[in-house]
């Protein structure tokens, strides 16, 4: 097998996440007389390395200014029921002043923000203890808006009092619900209304807790620059000082359970298994499952929604070996607790994975990339690119008629991956181009012959981001694969690099070194070898198969501040030739994903969760049942139609190591392996993509 070894380029990572992943170790003043000449030079700080290293730095002007205004209120109020309307007015003075201030190195915003936030969420708390102190009426029939992003803030004091009641009525009745499903109870239960209200309780009491202390104004100033920042841009991402302990776990000297935690609104979910990790060799928990408690480190369960995301990451985490007790739900189903031991985390198993599928009598290779990752060995010969190639090597012996590149979900990595990885399926030439400030570059695919050079799809989602989107660019802008999948990938074109900010001390006169935080700046910006950015924009699949595959995801477009999609002028580069008929093939897969009954199931039931969630809920609790029964059935809906059952299931094999002695060769009938072929089995996407594949074969033609 040939083996190309990566070039040490270690700052140069894509990953497609907005916080930064390099924290100070230095702490910030302990003295609170400090405070207000620190955050000063916070500001400088930060704007001053913006200013010098960014790619493109925004303009600090009325526009900007707004734009962090708006920014910030959404941070400190984002269901708009803590400010008032005459606090809005009062504080829309800021929206042109903010970008003066920030170069002056002023903080007047921001002091007076959170001296209004503080003395609302003082009074907010008293007005939810007396709420909650007392049973609520189910059977009163009224109206409350959940979803309040855009609404308007309470216009009095007594609005804002009714409002707040509903609200936790509202958030009383869905833990009624759950508890109710639990505890399999269908007639009304004031046992359960007053257990469901104590869980509410609970759970404001820790959010006016954390809101009250001394360290949340120091908390809700590192939000402002945190804020500040990523109105520059989404990818420019600002870190407070941390303690030395939680620096320790962010340096992975720790123990937890192999979870990404994705946060929705109040509510935390499990947004990903680290395949090495306990919580996915356990088996009980679940990709989606909402996080609705966790044994904290005495053991008792405490509910997390609304709690700090380092706070639930500090309850995850632990010494080895020691159990943690969690409570999960799967949309739909009944809340469930499952107890797993934290263990080192070590992400040996999340590497590229492939398989043969077998359809028709046709057989074709599939390789699954979850990140373009890199080895840090001496040997260095352990990274995405080179278990691809063992991959497409392998897959080649299989004697596959095509072969699918699975980049969905895929947030970027090691630039030096992807573009290497072109020797799999291209010649020499260009992959992409990455400009800076002063300088543009080009990333050349290996002077080598293609290692694979049959019928290709590339498969991609919205959270295909990155690196990811150069592969797919290069592979569809060189005409030699067939990109599929939602409507564009992500559209993240740009490149980042951690940065350090603070002042150095001096052990000779007794000054200890000040940390001002971290940044990552985005540095630099992608473009494809058609001259245009990968920025905003996205890959444009050539066969779109659905708008999103995640109702709830986010792309580059949705974030305000985003940098645009522009094109340089670049040299000619040399295009393959498609082997069959491009127009034939794309337009009966277009026809296909049409009528599609899966598709455009999962496309209404979208739109059905969409309508329910902007629509006011009834809070009577006939009403608000029956509103609770159809969100959950349409979520188990979605993802039981994204599962293909019967003989609409692909015949899915692991590819067999030739290399070895038939006697020498083990099956590999592990958890992971086996959840990995039963999940590409039943996967609609790929089933679409094979069918394209098939018809790539059939309708070939001559070069």
């Amino acid at each position: 097998m040939k083996q190309l070894l990566r070039k040490n380029n270690p700052w140069l990572l894509m990953a497609c996440a907005l916080s930064a992943g390099y924290t100070a170790s230095a702490q910030a003043p302990a003295d609170t007389a400090a405070w207000p000449a620190y955050r000063k030079d916070v500001v400088t700080s930060v704007f001053n390395k913006i200013n010098k290293s960014h790619f493109e730095p925004r303009k600090l002007d009325d526009a900007y200014a707004a734009g962090v205004w708006k920014r910030y209120l959404a941070s400190l109020d984002p269901h708009r029921n803590i400010f008032l309307q005459e606090d809005i007015k009062r504080l829309s003075a800021f929206q042109t002043t903010i970008d003066d201030e920030i170069k002056a190195a002023g903080t007047g915003f921001f002091d007076a923000a959170y001296a209004i936030y503080a003395q609302r969420v003082r009074d907010l708390q008293t007005l939810c203890e007396q709420t909650l102190a007392q049973p609520l009426d189910f059977k009163v029939k009224e109206t409350v808006l959940a979803e309040r992003k855009n609404a308007p803030y309470p216009a009095s004091k007594a609005a804002q009092a009714d409002l707040w009641r509903k609200l936790l009525k509202y958030y009383t009745l869905r833990n009624y619900m759950e508890m109710q499903d639990s505890a399999a109870v269908v007639t009304p239960s004031p046992a359960l209304e007053a257990k469901a209200r104590e869980k509410v309780g609970k759970w404001y009491a820790d959010y006016f807790r954390q809101n009250t202390r001394q360290q949340a104004v120091n908390d809700k100033f590192f939000q402002y620059m945190a804020d500040a920042v990523m109105e520059v841009d989404p990818h420019t991402a600002y870190t407070a000082p941390q303690a030395l302990t939680l620096n320790d776990m962010l340096n992975k000297r720790y123990y937890g359970l192999g979870i990404e935690l994705g946060v929705k609104e109040a509510d935390f979910f499990v947004k990903r298994l680290l395949p090495g990790g306990s919580a996915y060799r356990a088996g009980t928990v679940k990709e989606n499952d909402l996080i609705l408690a966790i044994s904290d480190h005495q053991g008792q369960m405490k509910e997390v929604a609304g709690i700090p995301p380092t706070e639930v990451a500090a309850m995850i985490r632990g010494e080895k070996g020691t159990p943690v007790k969690l409570q999960l739900q799967q949309p739909g189903d009944k809340p469930r607790q499952v107890t797993v031991n934290r263990e080192e985390i070590i992400d040996t198993e999340n590497r590229a994975k492939s398989a043969v599928i077998e359809h028709n009598g046709k057989r074709f290779g599939y390789i699954y990339l979850p990140i373009f990752y890199t080895d840090d060995s001496p040997t260095k010969i352990n990274g995405a690119c080179n278990d691809v190639i063992r991959a497409v090597e392998q897959l080649k012996e299989e004697e596959v008629d095509g072969m699918v590149m699975d980049l969905r979900g895929n947030g970027g990595g090691a630039l030096d991956e992807v573009v290497r990885m072109g020797y799999c399926f291209v010649p020499e030439g260009p992959m992409s181009w990455l400009r800076g400030k002063d300088k543009v570059d080009r990333y050349n695919s290996p002077a080598a012959t293609p290692l694979y050079n049959g019928p290709l799809t590339v498969l991609v989602d919205e959270g295909s981001a990155s690196a990811s989107e150069i592969f797919a660019a290069a592979m569809q802008d060189r005409k030699r694969a067939l990109v599929i999948g939602t409507s564009s990938t992500f559209g993240k074109g740009t490149a980042q690099m951690n940065v350090n900010l603070g002042k150095m001390g001096d052990p000779d006169k007794g000054t200890k070194d000040i940390s001002y935080g971290s940044m990552r700046l985005t540095v630099q910006k992608f473009y494809r070898v058609t001259g245009e950015s990968t920025q905003l924009k996205g890959v444009v699949p050539d066969i779109v198969l659905q708008d999103r595959m995640n109702r709830e995801s986010i792309m580059e477009k949705d974030y305000s501040s985003a940098l645009v999609c522009d094109t340089m002028k670049l040299m000619p580069f040399e295009r393959e030739t498609f082997t069959f008929d491009y127009n034939t093939v794309v337009e009966k897969a277009r026809k296909r994903v049409a009528q599609a009954s899966a598709f455009n199931a999962i496309a209404a039931s979208n739109a059905k969760l969409e309508k329910i969630a902007g629509q006011p809920a009834a809070l009577d609790l006939q009403a608000f049942r029956q509103r609770y029964t159809q969100t959950a059935q349409l979520e188990k809906d979605i993802k039981t139609t994204k599962q293909n059952t019967g003989t609409d299931t692909l015949r899915v094999l692991l590819p067999v190591n030739r290399s070895l002695h038939p006697s020498l060769r083990k099956a590999d009938n592990s958890p992971a392996t086996t959840e990995f072929l039963q999940k590409t089995a039943k996967d609609i996407y790929l089933a679409e993509t094979v069918r394209v594949l098939e018809d790539m074969v059939n309708y070939k033609i001559s070069k």
